[in-house]
């Protein structure tokens, strides 16, 4: 059965390639791989990369990944993943995930071991704009300030209403 196609049989190829990320624009309503390397001497300018609903990235310059020739035309140039390889972390058991940087910082949904904020730099920040920040321990556990309570000394939290019964910080 033969099907037209406006742009004939060609248009249902695709080329699929390795690129290397040089420069990019994460200004306007979508980001832009300013520049990026292909083949040995193959260069691109102005790719799209589309980025999943609820994340976005700034891959670091350097950054491998793959592009789409749509068509197999270089001026339809789709940009897909793209991650640096001295900063990705290595070895996550299955079923993990991280959300990390170039600079270190990771936060990581541990499967059943939880859930770990790390800050290598900079500060972490809980914040909210109704002024209420809630954690809420499991029934009868305690939340630990200053570490993770199997090291120093630890009181419980002193409030205008007395002392809490499941926060305890951590002393000298």
């Amino acid at each position: 059965m033969w099907v037209w196609f406006p742009e004939g049989q060609e248009g249902l190829v695709s080329s699929l390639r390795r690129a290397t990320v040089l420069k990019t624009d994460d200004s306007g309503t979508q980001q832009i791989l300013k520049r990026i390397t292909g083949l040995k001497s193959e260069t691109f300018e102005d790719v799209y990369r589309p980025q999943m609903h609820g994340f976005s990235s700034h891959a670091p310059q350097g950054s491998e990944g793959v592009f789409l020739a749509l068509g197999g035309r270089s001026d339809r140039l789709l940009a897909i993943g793209f991650e640096h390889k001295d900063h990705r972390p290595k070895n996550l058991p299955e079923g993990n995930a991280t959300l990390y940087d170039d600079k270190g910082n990771v936060v990581w949904a541990k499967g059943s071991g939880g859930l770990s904020v790390n800050a290598k730099t900079g500060v972490v920040e809980v914040w909210s704009q109704d002024d209420k920040v809630t954690v809420k321990p499991g029934d009868g556990k305690l939340v630990y300030l200053g570490g993770d309570g199997t090291d120093g000394t630890y009181d419980f939290v002193s409030t205008v209403s007395g002392p809490s019964i499941n926060v305890k910080a951590r002393i000298g």
